[in-house]
C-alpha cells in the first residue's frame, strides 16, 4: 500500500487538498516559527498566519492561470473571508466543546469521501467507482500510516466533524410544523384566475422630495441604514490609453515586415502561430476556416480578401481590429455567388511602452503641482483636464467608468501599519484602458449610520411611493370604468387610458405584473380580493392594481397530502441552513477583523 501511495503521490496530494488546507488551519501554532511581522489578518485580537495563508494562496494559484489583476484581489480577499470564516466557527466549536468521535471520523470517510476519490483509477472497476475497493482500502491499518490521511484525520477531528456538529446545534431550534407546511403548499398549489388592472408609471410623473422627508425617514429608521462595509470615495484624473500615431506606423511598417519576409519564403502559417493576435485563427496557421460569402467579414477585410487573387497575399489592410496581412487561398463561383478561403495574420494597434510613458509624465506633472501647494482642481485645469468624483466603493471594488484599477483599494483604504504617505495623491496608477491620479475625497467606517450615504437611495423610495400612491389613487378612481369591461381573454388586453387590464392564473407563490414573484404584496392581494368585482388598490414596488377574482382552482386533496409530506422532508434541512448562514454571517459582521493583505500582496 504504501509503495501505491508513492507512485501515486500526485493524487493523494489531490483529493486531500481541501483537508490539508483546512487541517493545516486548526493545527498548534506552537510548532510553527514564530513571526515577527504583522499578520496578514487579526480576528478579534488574535492573528491569522502568514505562512499558512501564502501557503493556501500559492496551491490554488497553482491551479490556476491567466488571472486578471481583478481576479487574482478577488482571490485573495475571498481566501481571507474563509480564513476569518474558519477562524470565527473554530472559537465556537471550542467554546462549546464539540469533539470528534473515532466513530464518527470513520463514518465520514466512508458516507462523505475525500473530494475526488471516485475519479481514481485504483478505486474503480470497469471505469466505475468500486465502493469495495474503496473499503478494503479504508480497513487497512497501513493506510493510516500515510502522511497524508494523517493530516486529513486532524482535519476530520478539529473541523469537519465539529462544524457537522455545530450546523446541528444551531440549526436544533428549526422545527417545522404540519400546520406550516400546509399553508406554504396551499399557497404554492391553490390557483386564482384574475384580472389585473396594472397602472402605467411612466405616466405619472415623479415628485420632489423635501430635505425634510428625507431626514425624518432617515431619523426614524436608523438601523436600517449603517454602513456594512468600509468605504471610499474619490477625486480623480484619467486620460485614456490610445495608441499614438508612432505606435500606428510602428505596427504597420512591422506588417511589412512580416510581408517581406512570407515572400522571402518564411512560412505564412508559421508566422501567424508566432505572431498574429488572432487568438481563435492563430492556432490554425491563421487559417479562417470553410469558404466566405461577400458581407461575412468587416467590409475593409471582406473588399481585400475578395479583390486578390487565388494564393496572392495583401498589403496591410486596417480595420477596426488592427492590421491584417491577408491570403487568398482560393475562389469559387461567379457573380454574386463567389466564395473565397482565406487565412490571416492580426496585429493589434495598441499604445506603446513610450506612450503610456508620456501619458504618465502628464499625470506626474499634475501630481507634483499638488505636492507643492495646488489644489488638485486648479493643477488639473492649468493642463486641461478634467477632475471626476467616483461614487462610493468598498475595498477591492472598482469605479464603473474606469473599470478595476490595480493599486486603487490600498491607496484609498490606506493601512497604518504601512509608511506614512508624503503626497497628496495617489501614485500614477494604469489598467488596461486609463492612466489615472487620484485624491481622497471622503471615507466611511463600517457600522457607521450616515444620511448622506442613503440620501440619493431614500429620495428615490420616496419618490416611488408616492408615485405609487398617485396610481392608486387613479385606478381607484377609474374602478367604474373598469366594470364596462366584459370580456378578456388569455391572451389579449385592454388598454384603458393610463392603465392596462390583462387576465393570469396565478397562486400566492406565482408571479404577478405590478406586484412580482411570491411577494406579500401578492399574498396579500389575493387573500383580500373579492370575487366578480374590483378589489384594492393593491400596492407594489413601482406601482399600483386593482384585482377582480374570477375563479379559485383549489388543488386535489391526495396532492396536498403528499406535498405537505415533501415539505416536511425538506423544511427542515433548509430552515437548517438558512438559520446556519444567519449565524455565520453574525458571526463575522460582530467581528472585529484586520486586513493586511495589501502589506504583503500588489494589488
Amino acid at each position: 500500500m504504501l509503495t501505491w501511495i508513492s507512485e501515486n503521490a500526485k493524487w493523494v496530494i489531490y483529493i486531500f487538498i481541501a483537508g490539508i488546507a483546512a487541517g493545516l488551519l486548526f493545527m498548534d501554532m506552537s510548532s510553527l516559527q514564530i513571526d515577527k511581522r504583522p499578520p496578514v489578518g487579526v480576528v478579534n485580537g488574535e492573528k491569522l498566519s502568514n505562512d499558512l495563508f501564502d501557503a493556501r494562496l500559492r496551491q490554488i494559484q497553482s491551479q490556476q492561470s491567466g488571472l486578471s489583476d481583478a481576479q487574482a484581489m478577488q482571490l485573495r480577499e475571498e481566501l481571507f473571508k474563509s480564513f476569518v470564516q474558519q477562524h470565527l466557527l473554530q472559537k465556537e466549536i471550542s467554546k462549546a466543546k464539540i469533539t470528534a468521535s473515532v466513530y464518527e471520523m470513520s463514518r465520514d470517510l466512508r458516507t462523505d469521501p475525500p473530494q475526488g476519490i471516485d475519479r481514481e483509477p485504483t478505486f474503480q472497476t470497469e471505469g466505475r467507482f468500486d465502493p469495495e475497493k474503496y473499503e478494503a482500502w479504508l480497513n487497512d491499518p497501513n493506510t493510516y500510516n500515510i502522511p497524508f490521511m494523517q493530516e486529513y484525520e486532524t482535519m476530520l477531528r478539529d473541523a469537519k466533524i465539529p462544524e457537522k456538529q455545530l450546523r446541528v446545534f444551531v440549526g436544533a431550534g428549526v422545527h417545522p410544523s404540519s400546520l406550516e407546511a400546509k399553508f406554504n403548499v396551499l399557497h404554492r398549489e391553490t390557483k386564482y384566475k384574475v384580472w389585473n388592472a396594472q397602472g402605467n408609471p411612466r405616466a405619472f410623473a415623479e415628485e420632489d422630495v423635501s430635505a425634510a422627508a428625507i431626514d425624518s425617514v432617515f431619523a426614524a429608521n436608523l438601523d436600517s441604514f449603517y454602513v456594512a462595509d468600509d468605504l471610499s470615495k474619490v477625486n480623480y484624473v484619467s486620460i485614456a490609453v490610445l495608441p499614438s500615431k508612432a505606435d500606428e506606423e510602428g505596427t504597420f511598417e512591422y506588417a511589412k515586415l512580416l510581408i517581406s519576409q512570407i515572400k522571402d519564403g518564411s512560412d505564412f502559417a508559421d508566422i501567424a502561430r508566432n505572431s498574429s493576435e488572432d487568438a481563435g485563427s492563430a492556432v490554425q496557421g491563421g487559417d479562417l476556416g470553410d469558404w466566405t460569402g461577400h458581407g461575412k467579414w468587416v467590409a475593409e477585410f471582406d473588399s481585400a480578401a475578395f479583390a486578390l487573387d487565388s494564393g496572392e497575399i495583401s498589403d496591410p489592410v486596417r480595420t477596426q481590429f488592427g492590421y491584417h496581412i491577408i491570403q487568398n487561398l482560393g475562389k469559387r463561383g461567379v457573380g454574386d455567388s463567389v466564395e473565397v478561403k482565406a487565412r490571416h495574420i492580426l496585429l493589434n494597434v495598441t499604445a506603446s511602452a513610450e506612450t503610456i510613458d508620456s501619458l504618465e509624465n502628464i499625470l506626474g506633472d499634475l501630481k507634483n503641482a499638488v505636492d507643492e501647494g495646488k489644489s488638485f482642481a486648479d493643477a488639473a485645469t492649468a493642463k486641461g483636464l478634467k477632475v471626476a468624483t467616483s461614487t462610493w466603493f468598498k475595498r477591492g471594488g472598482e469605479i464603473p467608468e474606469l473599470g478595476y484599477v490595480s493599486g486603487l483599494s490600498s491607496y484609498a483604504f490606506f493601512n497604518p501599519l504601512r509608511p506614512k504617505e508624503d503626497s497628496k495623491v495617489s501614485e500614477i496608477l494604469q489598467n488596461q484602458k486609463w492612466v489615472v491620479l487620484f485624491e481622497k475625497n471622503a471615507t466611511l467606517s463600517a457600522g457607521k449610520r450616515d444620511l448622506e450615504f442613503y440620501k440619493d437611495k431614500i429620495t428615490a423610495n420616496l419618490k416611488a411611493v408616492r408615485r405609487v400612491q398617485k396610481i392608486a389613487d387613479y385606478l381607484k378612481s377609474r374602478s367604474a370604468q373598469f366594470d364596462t369591461i366584459s370580456v378578456l381573454d388569455s391572451v389579449s388586453a385592454v388598454s384603458v387610458e393610463n392603465a392596462v387590464i390583462d387576465s393570469a392564473t396565478v397562486a400566492g407563490e406565482g408571479y404577478l405584473p405590478g406586484l412580482g414573484y411570491a411577494s406579500a404584496e401578492l399574498y396579500g392581494a389575493l387573500a383580500k380580493a373579492k370575487y366578480n368585482e374590483w378589489s384594492g388598490p393593491f400596492s407594489g414596488a413601482q406601482t399600483a392594481v386593482l384585482l377582480k377574482v374570477l375563479g379559485k382552482i383549489n388543488p386535489d386533496p391526495s396532492t396536498v397530502s403528499a406535498a405537505i409530506h415533501d415539505e416536511l422532508e425538506t423544511a427542515w434541512q433548509y430552515g437548517a441552513f438558512s438559520v446556519f448562514g444567519d449565524y455565520s454571517r453574525d458571526l463575522e459582521q460582530s467581528a472585529n477583523v484586520v486586513n493586511n493583505l495589501d502589506l504583503y500582496y500588489k494589488e
